[in-house]
């Protein structure tokens, strides 16, 4: 496994507010081009041994790419099986990012599934080759998902349904008294604080884009330089959960009432979660339905994640890898001049100690795929 680096955030302080922000990245960027001259079996082989966050995302990606360049017609069985682990390792990311300092004890269930839908999905547990088999044991599925879904309602203290119910900011608050689950816990606390509306800032969310006009722009850029330092169109986006999140009526309330800023972050990751479990259910009553082949009309994938977007593009030439890019939401949402810099800047407070909390918790709202560092200049 290749060290996945570091983010190093300077804040520098005075007049008790934020003078200016520089973020800088040890992410190892030059990974895709250890593909170079890789045939695109040994490619999906290398690529889950090289990253330890989002796998499952990174191989889909990868493979989705890899089928287009190569002209596989899509199963479209399969496809939705392998969004099914998508969905499944976004829940168990949003599950870490929820749990991990506040009841590790309820982690275990999410951490231990992905090999077991694999099971039920796919032959020998094989969903990112080129010749993986689709073999769906419908019992098995079902048990995973009642254990998930299990799962879910007993980190909502049985009030899953409840929270997803919730229309607005007022409903919220009613949601919120007297609610002791973690997700409450973690919600409460940001009143309590009074940080419901830091690093709020006019910023703007990542615009779907078609595979034709991504792949167009993409192939006119600097690799590297766009790897590192993502724009579309020259101007910087973010990219995360909020992006789908955004028209949830909790979610749309919020950010009219609070912009972006932490209490509408939190609680988008936190509707994003409470569903998960529906979502893949609807997965699974999907793939009962048998669907004809679809011709692949592109070189690129785009794979949504727990943190955001991800794309991946290949360039074939005599059947090995000739170009290999991958644009990961982490660099669209900690560029230099992204969202987190600017949401950063925003920041005021009485003193260092304050200020290094409320960096951490609109960092952590993002959520890196990485670990960081934040360092308060005076």
């Amino acid at each position: 496994m290749i060290d996945a680096g570091k983010l190093h955030i300077t804040l520098n302080y005075a007049a008790k507010k934020v003078q200016q922000v520089n973020i800088q990245s040890t992410r190892p960027l030059h990974i895709s081009r250890l593909l170079i001259g890789k045939t695109p079996e040994q490619t999906l082989t290398i690529l889950p041994l090289l990253f330890n966050v989002c796998g499952v995302a990174q191989s889909f990606a990868a493979f989705t790419a890899l089928s287009h360049a190569l002209n596989i017609p899509e199963n479209p069985n399969a496809t939705l099986a392998r969004q099914m682990l998508v969905n499944v390792e976004m829940l168990r990311e949003h599950g870490w990012w929820l749990l991990i300092n506040r009841d590790k004890t309820q982690l275990a269930p999410f951490m231990q599934c992905l090999n077991q839908f694999k099971s039920a999905l796919f032959i020998n547990r094989n969903a990112f080759s080129l010749n993986s088999q689709l073999q769906i044991n419908e019992k098995l599925l079902e048990n995973l998902i009642l254990q998930l879904e299990n799962s879910l309602n007993q980190i909502f203290a049985e009030q899953r349904l409840d929270f997803l119910a919730i229309k607005n900011a007022d409903n919220l608050l009613q949601f919120l008294k007297n609610n002791a689950s973690i997700p409450a816990n973690l919600l409460n606390e940001l009143f309590e604080l009074q940080y419901q509306s830091v690093g709020r800032t006019e910023f703007s969310l990542l615009p779907e884009l078609t595979e034709v006009e991504l792949n167009e722009y993409i192939a006119q850029q600097n690799t590297d330089e766009l790897s590192r330092f993502p724009t579309w169109k020259n101007q910087c986006y973010e990219s995360s959960c909020l992006n789908r999140q955004q028209f949830n009526p909790l979610i749309s309330d919020l950010l009219q009432k609070n912009g972006n800023g932490l209490l509408t972050r939190f609680a988008a990751r936190l509707c994003e979660l409470a569903n998960l479990a529906d979502v893949i259910k609807q997965n699974a009553a999907a793939l009962k339905m048998a669907s004809p082949l679809i011709d692949s009309k592109s070189c690129l994938a785009q794979v949504q994640t727990s943190r955001g977007l991800l794309i991946h593009r290949v360039e074939l030439h005599h059947g090995v890898i000739k170009n290999y890019q991958i644009i990961a939401p982490t660099e669209w949402n900690f560029h230099p001049r992204g969202v987190v810099a600017l949401s950063l800047q925003q920041l005021t407070a009485s003193n260092t100690t304050l200020l290094q909390q409320q960096a951490r918790l609109l960092i952590n709202a993002l959520d890196p795929c990485v670990s960081f560092t934040v360092l308060i200049e005076e």
